[in-house]
């Protein structure tokens, strides 16, 4: 029963994007309740950045995962290869134009770590739940 509730790696990425999702939104609307319009905009814009960053790392994983010959498809090497360059331009972009203030840019970026780390604290649950009915 544990391994059909845990295992199905589509529902924990499903599970996992809508915890972001959900601390995103709660940041922002903290920030905006303390009234700092701009600091939420600079949070929101980094966990937007965070978010698909990780989608993109998770997709090229999958893709790695399932592949059935030795090759690699074009598409996840150019992924792989430009990830991390991409988001630090997005980042240096951001910084150098001084449109939004880089600190909470940077926390919003860390909003996936969040969810992954949500996520991890609801498979440890269900697995002590099924513990004690076992």
């Amino acid at each position: 029963m544990l391994a059909e509730t845990t295992a199905d790696l589509p529902r924990i990425e499903a599970r996992m994007f809508r915890w972001m999702a959900v601390l995103a939104i709660l940041g922002v609307i903290t920030l905006l309740a303390t009234l700092h319009f701009q600091i939420a905009i600079a949070f929101a814009v980094g966990a937007c950045f965070g978010i698909l960053n990780f989608h993109w790392l998770w997709r090229t994983g999958t893709v790695l995962m399932e592949i059935q010959t030795g090759r690699v498809p074009r598409m996840t090497v150019f992924l792989i290869v430009l990830r991390y360059p991409l988001s630090f331009a997005g980042l240096v972009i951001l910084y150098y134009s001084g449109w939004l203030s880089p600190l909470p840019v940077v926390a919003g970026v860390l909003v996936p770590g969040g969810g992954v780390f949500v996520e991890s604290l609801f498979l440890i649950g269900v697995s002590l739940r099924h513990d004690q009915a076992a």
